[in-house]
């Protein structure tokens, strides 16, 4: 008798635990920063955001022309900002010094979805003068 109440109790446990991992990992995908009930804001809103990158490249050895680069990332939800990729670059080393400006940005506001503190993916246009 003992053996079959351990039996199922095992059964009982493994099938919840995988349970517990499977909803976890749904959990940590991050959200597009259009279906978020509350938006992640940086410490003075979005300008303030851009004037950080601005004040914060290192373009001296750029030569090409004006335009506008696309990076996205996400403000994880403690919110540090994580995984910068740049999704449109214009070339010349710009691209790389845009992430690297965008990895040290001050802790954003973590986005809220249905009340729960949630990782948001952020797309951002950045206009670069050359």
């Amino acid at each position: 008798m003992k053996k079959i109440l351990l039996f199922a109790f095992t059964i009982f446990s493994v099938h919840f635990a995988s349970a517990q991992v499977t909803s976890t990992y749904v959990d940590d995908a991050p959200y597009n920063y259009e279906e978020v009930d509350e938006k992640p804001q940086f410490p003075g809103g979005i300008i303030e955001f851009k004037t950080f990158v601005g004040k914060n490249l290192n373009l001296s050895d750029y030569e090409g022309g004006s335009g506008v680069l696309k990076v996205s990332f996400i403000i994880e939800a403690n919110g540090e900002v994580s995984n910068a990729e740049i999704t449109e670059d214009l070339g010349g080393g710009v691209g790389k010094e845009v992430k690297r400006v965008v990895s040290l940005s001050p802790r954003w506001m973590p986005g809220r979805n249905s009340g729960k503190i949630v990782r948001v993916m952020i797309k951002i246009p950045l206009r670069i003068t050359g």
